[in-house]
């Protein structure tokens, strides 16, 4: 992991920190005792944050979930794989669904779990964003760069709520046409295949279908709510420990841009995306940049780094769990025949 990592890492290193990383030695050794006391309440928020995003998927698996302790493992270790490979976000799902399979979840619902969970948290994250732009708006202009992403992720987000709806009512129109684009990608390289759209088409669908549920909406936006803004509260905790005092909607500002860049899949984990961002963002609202390096790093220290250790403790663990287990259980075969969808004469049915 640490192999593939080095290299992004040494590049965020050498562009971000490097000019400033002296000053930022300064900085942390006059650091008053209490700035400990700072760092540990935000590593605890932190803790607070990856237990909300377990809360969140076990509630959208609803009575197919494994124990709590199980799927916060899972959510680790695909979390772990994610923060390692550039573009690993889809590798961290088939990682999920393959888990949480293990622990006879049914392919569909792991499925629908992995991919819908993952859509109403970036909805949350465009929520907060733009709520960060609109308060910043009070004390004056946002600049044309966050002005271009607001309108990005506005676009993004009209785009997710009429592709949702669309996949709700119209799944077997949309089969056809994720069928028709990769077409030149499955002739080119054989993947991916029949099934595995078919899949991810019948997950989506599945998990649209179960948000029509108010009950099971509002829980998973409040877990995924709670998931946000402890992390939030996680990087505001480590920017005052580093000596920042920036206005809340400066950090919700900072945060919401850090995290919208770190979607765009390039480097493992965003590395040196979410920094430079944030830094950046910081020092135009008037923080020191060597300060607001220093916050910037203690947060990501114990949003990216600390999973990531964790991940690499718990996977053996989670791995001995599963082989203790059936993966395919009578229980778990009759329910993937009930919930697949299956070809007959007249299309696809349920």
């Amino acid at each position: 992991m640490l192999a593939i990592a080095a290299p992004f890492l040494v590049a965020a290193a050498v562009v971000i920190a490097a000019p400033h990383a002296e000053e930022a030695f300064l900085v942390l050794r006059e650091l008053p005792p209490s700035a400990s006391i700072v760092a540990g309440v935000a590593v605890l928020a932190e803790a607070v944050s990856l237990t909300a995003a377990s809360r969140a998927t076990r509630a959208f698996l609803g009575p197919d979930a494994p124990s709590f302790r199980h799927v916060l493992a899972v959510d680790l270790v695909a979390q772990g794989v994610r923060s390692v490979l550039p573009g690993g976000a889809a590798t961290s799902a088939g990682l999920r669904i393959s888990l949480l399979r293990r622990f006879d979840v049914p392919v569909p619902i792991a499925a629908s779990a992995a991919t819908t969970g993952v859509i109403v948290s970036n909805v949350v994250l465009g929520a907060l964003f733009i709520s960060g732009v609109a308060m910043t708006a009070w004390h004056g202009r946002p600049s044309p760069g966050v002005a271009v992403l607001v309108g990005t992720v506005l676009l993004l987000a009209v785009a997710v709520g009429l592709g949702g709806a669309v996949i709700a009512r119209r799944p077997d129109r949309v089969r056809e046409g994720a069928m028709w684009l990769t077409t030149p990608l499955r002739r080119a390289v054989g993947h991916p295949s029949e099934a595995t759209i078919f899949g991810y088409v019948d997950g989506l669908a599945l998990g649209m279908g179960r948000l029509r549920s108010v009950r099971t909406l509002a829980t998973l936006l409040a877990w995924v709510g709670c998931n946000w803004a402890a992390d939030l509260l996680a990087f505001g905790l480590m920017l005052v420990a580093a000596g920042a005092r920036p206005p809340w909607p400066v950090i919700v500002l900072a945060y919401g841009v850090a995290n919208v860049l770190a979607t765009v899949p390039i480097t493992p984990g965003a590395l040196g995306l979410v920094e430079g961002a944030a830094v950046t963002t910081l020092n135009v609202a008037g923080v020191p940049t060597s300060v607001a390096l220093l916050g910037v790093l203690g947060w990501r220290a114990v949003e990216y780094w600390l999973p990531m250790l964790a991940a690499l403790v718990v996977a053996p663990f989670l791995l001995a769990s599963t082989r203790r287990r059936s993966a395919t259980s009578p229980r778990s075969r009759l329910r993937d025949h009930r919930l697949t969808p299956r070809r007959s004469y007249r299309g696809w049915t349920r």
